[in-house]
């Protein structure tokens, strides 16, 4: 049936339409007039002020560069002597800076590159010709790497561009081991180091690196530098240092041997490090960890199938095997918390009591004291150092709304408030400090009622609320946060079969909305997130097993099939992100070797400092 439009709609429409036109004739027109106006500039005619730089002159219009520049605009309607005066000189300019701005006046068109662009950025801050100094701070952000990010940091401090500063600034607190290697970093006097060295967001494997580039800095010139001992090694959280190195390497330093006052700090760390965990108190700001260098992995375990373990890494999609020793569980679950892979619950003919743990750095297993409640199908997250487990059934039994909660640093399990809903084969994340638990089923794992229920845990106040249920029913599906999003991927329905169907709960609305749907349906789906991506690794069809590897960017709202990368070939894996930075490293940072400050950190040779 064809639809007539309302009188309302139709007019509203047509204003639109207007609009559009009156757009495109007004910047005809603009356009048109400012193409006249300059072709006057090129002739000199009409021209009433010339510009005069380095002897050079050019011709304008008074009133074009006020239009255009503040700078202009006091300086040709107040009553300075430039006024009035035919020809105004601008010193400290260079001619040809002057012209492409003077171009850029009339045309609204310039060329930044990386031969002009400070020059240009100086120019355009001085008259305040704000555009360009726009396209000038771009261009600089796009060109910000480990060799000039200080240098455009100082420039950019300079010229009065926070956005500048503040993009140099995050680069180098990123990329900081990288950064403090090189010239720029050992030649910044005492003050823009002490600055740079006390920031909480330094991004570092460790606090050794804070150590390392303190003593390279301080080597570089030793003779001259020797005086800000104290002050430099007072950027050093050694409470953070490990004792390891604080023994081996820290006191056997001849700097630090031969200043009492640092070594003051280093039996400060020491003795921190004696303490217990209970007695060790918050020190301020010499305590305080820095930002964690990440190097972000997603650990598959074979489950039914223990010895295929492999990392897939996100970065490149590939795939490393991961040594695993420990025996097959049926529908387990894995979580992951400061270094260590925490694989709990499932089942052989009974469920398993044990929790095998697998340290990531140290490639070493462990195990521990597994639930209260061995179960299978169940669910578990990790928030603060505490690894909550839900729901779950014992072997062939009916669902159950326990919930559990191990403290890695005690190593102790406590029973907590049970969910509103017993549920099995569920889902379980953690967001801003909550557990939350989506989907699963009720009753028999095989034919129990599929949920499309939502609950969240408060761990402050221990209770339970029920959300907004998800749109669909669900359970074996996946489930991940992404950016305050709680996205639930596939898994099976109410009915018989896979769902390719992909939901995400706003937090902050309570409430499911629709994403775009997997070009796969799977009744099990194995996913994970690092960064704004979802991938899904592995699953079951129902007649057969997924096949490659697929993406879901979550700014977009696209899927993508990675067609070269096969998927993990086992459908009942266990599952989790880890952090694997640091691995073939220990604690103390040996790759950091405290007698190589001299020779990669000598100072320049006289012939070199001479020519510069």
């Amino acid at each position: 049936m064809t639809g007539i439009a309302s009188p309302e709609k139709a007019s509203s429409s047509k204003k639109k339409s207007e609009r559009k036109c009156a757009t495109k004739e007004e910047y005809k027109q603009l356009s048109s007039i400012m193409g006249v106006m300059n072709n006057l500039r090129k002739q000199g005619t009409l021209c009433d002020v010339t510009l005069v730089v380095q002897g050079k002159h050019f011709s304008a219009h008074r009133v074009v560069l006020a239009a255009a520049s503040h700078f202009f605009s006091l300086m040709f309607t107040t009553r300075m002597m430039e006024s009035m005066s035919h020809e105004v000189e601008l010193r400290s300019a260079e001619p040809e800076i002057i012209e492409l701005l003077i171009e850029f006046i009339y045309t609204a068109r310039i060329s930044v590159n990386s031969s002009n662009v400070q020059s240009l950025l100086d120019a355009a801050n001085q008259y305040q010709i704000e555009p360009v100094k726009k396209m000038c701070v771009e261009f600089l952000k796009g060109q910000i790497d480990a060799t000039n990010c200080l240098g455009i940091s100082a420039l950019a401090d300079c010229m009065d561009c926070p956005e500048l500063k503040a993009a140099a600034e995050d680069f180098f607190q990123l990329h900081f081991t990288e950064v403090y290697k090189l010239d720029e970093f050992l030649q910044l006097d005492v003050s823009q180091l002490t600055h740079l060295l006390h920031q909480d967001k330094l991004t570092v494997r460790a606090e050794a690196q804070i150590y390392d580039a303190a003593v390279r800095w301080l080597k570089y010139d030793v003779c001259n530098r020797q005086q800000y001992m104290v002050e430099v090694l007072g950027c050093v959280r050694f409470p953070l240092v490990s004792k390891t190195f604080l023994s081996k390497t820290v006191q056997g330093e001849p700097l630090i041997q031969d200043n009492p006052q640092c070594l003051k700090m280093v039996i400060s760390g020491m003795r921190y490090h004696l303490l217990s965990l209970e007695d060790r108190e918050d020190l301020g700001e010499s305590s305080r960890p820095r930002r964690k260098k990440h190097d972000y992995r997603i650990a598959l375990f074979g489950g039914s199938q223990p010895q295929s373990c492999r990392y897939f890494n996100p970065k490149d999609s590939s795939w490393t095997d991961i040594r695993c020793p420990f025996e097959k569980r049926r529908d387990a679950t894995a979580v992951f918390w400061d270094n260590v892979v925490y694989i709990l619950g499932g089942s052989q003919l009974f469920p398993i009591k044990r929790m095998d743990c697998y340290n990531v750095l140290k490639d070493s297993w462990y195990s521990k004291l597994g639930p209260p409640t061995p179960r299978d199908s169940l669910a578990a997250c990790a928030a603060q150092g505490k690894i909550y487990t839900s729901g779950g059934s014992e072997v062939g039994s009916s669902a159950l709304d326990l919930f559990e909660c191990y403290d890695t640093r005690t190593e102790s399990w406590q029973v907590k408030t049970s969910m509103l809903l017993a549920r099995c084969s569920h889902g379980s994340v953690e967001a801003n400090g909550l557990i939350y638990v989506c989907g699963g089923t009720v009753g028999n794992n095989v034919s129990g009622r599929v949920l499309n229920n939502c609950e969240v845990y408060d761990p402050n106040t221990q209770q339970w609320r029920e959300l907004c249920g998800m749109r669909e029913a669900r359970k074996n599906h996946g489930l991940v946060v992404v950016n305050n999003r709680i996205y639930a991927v596939g898994g099976q329905g109410a009915l018989v079969g896979g769902l390719d169907s992909v939901e995400y709960y706003d937090i902050a609305s309570n409430e499911w909305r629709a994403a775009s749907a997997m070009p796969w349906r799977g009744v099990t789906v194995k996913c994970a997130a690092v960064g704004d991506v979802i991938y899904v690794l592995a699953g079951f069809q129902g007649v057969g097993r997924l096949g490659h590897v697929m993406e879901y960017h979550t700014d977009t709202d696209r899927w993508v099939t990675c067609s070269k990368v096969r998927a993990f070939p086992v459908t009942s894996c266990l599952i989790c992100v880890v952090d694997t930075c640091g691995v073939n490293e220990d604690e103390d940072m040996e790759l950091i070797d405290s007698q190589s400050h001299t020779a990669s950190a000598a100072p320049p040779s006289a012939s070199t400092s001479s020519s510069s």
